[in-house]
């Protein structure tokens, strides 16, 4: 594991000394005790010791005035060498961030590409099966991937490639189109990297929760966020600890998917798509429009709108958006997750087991070898899996995860970022699988809400 925080230094016209984001939220948080204005507040910056100056809006901070910390500005962080499983935990935690992960297309197929297993808990006596197991959902991936880049280059059309596509183009999307296929037997153990900009406050609330988690590697990524971060703003890293509200979320969320395992088992059958959609529309003042229906007020929103990042502003933002799909599997529910702002939930346990038909289909050719494979693979995740849900830690079952396990996620959202999510998730270079959720999220929309779907222009999805 490796974390780097960059030092943020700002500056203003006619100061000479550069301002550190503790002085920025000092400087800001004055407006709330100044009538003059920032030049008025400078000048006492110019005239008192950096330290004092901080120290005097600072103080209030541990009786309670949290807003200082969101005040610091974006703290950017970088994360190399981690298991898929915490920058999906630090994305779900975290509505307000800014981040993007390392694709799956680059992990390393080799035991220095996995997290060590001591590190989500599972105890000694099965780090040698659990190697086998994990490097055996390696070697299915690479095996796969090879069979459907054939496949590609003999069938373009099934790729989608343009009979205008250069060679480079050409060579990208087969390569694409083969490993988005064959991801799901990756273990979510492997290796990856990730950063995210949040300010101070933020920062500090994804740390407790980091914290809180019974996980070996969730602790040791706290404690190293915190260190790192200090340098830069440490009164906020005082305030980082796990606490009993903390724990005890962090304590549920792992507990509540060894309760399902334990009471239904480990299912490695494709469970088929279910996607609820609610709406709820808001109060309305007597004031505000009220001779115009819902209807119009959300054509009001919309009006001039031409593109996705048109949000449409007033009503939509009003309206409550629920979407519970009931199957996503993590290598898809990784993405879904980094979308803010809103609030998501999901059971990190797997209901069953997503591979594409096409990929099914590849691996049944050959005398069906490949598939046969893939069948011992599942069953012996499954077996090694129900050991450490037996174990004295079963809360290790997390490490035993793969990119394929089918989980429930629910997103919740307002009108106006839902529009935002439907036209991404289906735009071009769109995964095929997130194009696939997102049209029957739209779908079930249109029913629920037919004057917001029609200001939903979903995209071709056209693979990149």
């Amino acid at each position: 594991m490796n974390v780097r925080v960059f030092q943020p230094n700002f500056n203003a016209r006619g100061i000479e000394k550069s301002f550190s984001p503790e002085t920025l939220a000092a400087i800001l948080a004055r407006y709330s005790r100044k009538g003059e204005g920032i030049e008025e507040i400078l000048k006492i910056l110019e005239k008192t010791p950096v330290e004092k100056f901080e120290e005097t809006v600072w103080s209030f901070l541990d009786y309670g005035h949290a807003s200082i910390g969101g005040l610091t500005g974006g703290v950017p962080v970088g994360v190399d060498k981690v298991s898929m499983l915490l920058p999906y935990l630090t994305f779900f935690l975290q509505p307000k961030q800014d981040g993007q992960e390392t694709s799956t297309r680059y992990v390393e197929f080799k035991p220095a590409g996995l997290e060590k297993p001591e590190n989500f808990g599972i105890p000694q006596r099965f780090h040698e099966q659990w190697y086998r197991v994990m490097l055996e959902g390696f070697a299915i991936n690479q095996e796969l991937t090879s069979r459907l880049d054939i496949l590609g280059k003999q069938n373009p059309e099934l790729v989608g490639i343009l009979p205008s596509a250069n060679d480079k183009t050409r060579a990208r999307m087969i390569k694409n189109f083969g490993f988005d296929r064959a991801r799901y037997t990756l273990p979510v153990a492997g290796l990856t990297n990730f950063g995210e900009i949040m300010t101070s406050r933020e920062w500090a609330e994804s740390i407790k929760y980091l914290d809180s988690f019974d996980l070996p590697c969730s602790k040791d990524l706290a404690k190293e966020l915190r260190k790192e971060i200090t340098e830069v703003t440490p009164r906020l890293m005082k305030h980082s600890l796990s606490r009993d509200i903390t724990r005890n979320f962090a304590n549920d969320f792992l507990d509540r998917g060894i309760d399902y395992l334990l009471q239904n088992g480990i299912n490695v059958g494709q469970v088929d798509d279910e996607v609820e959609v609610k709406v709820h529309t808001p109060l309305r003042s007597k004031y505000i429009h009220p001779s115009r229906s819902e209807e119009e007020l959300i054509d009001l929103a919309f009006s001039g709108k031409s593109n996705r990042y048109d949000f449409g502003k007033g009503y939509p933002e009003k309206l409550k958006i629920e979407v519970l799909w009931n199957n996503m599997s993590i290598a898809e529910a990784r993405d879904m997750n980094r979308q803010r702002p809103c609030k998501k939930d999901t059971l990190l346990a797997p209901i069953g087991f997503y591979m594409p038909e096409i990929s099914m289909d590849e691996m049944k050719k050959e005398g069906g070898q490949l598939y046969e494979r893939y069948k011992t693979f599942l069953d012996d995740r499954t077996n090694l899996m129900k050991k450490i849900l037996n174990s004295e830690n079963p809360r290790a079952y997390t490490g035993c995860l793969l990119l394929g396990d089918q989980t429930p996620f629910e997103m919740h959202t307002t009108g106006d970022h839902i529009a935002y999510v439907l036209e991404l998730r289906t735009g071009a270079g769109v995964h095929f699988r997130y194009d696939d959720h997102c049209r029957q999220a739209y779908q079930k929309l249109a029913k629920e809400s037919p004057a917001l779907a029609r200001h939903i222009k979903l995209g071709t999805g056209e693979p990149e």
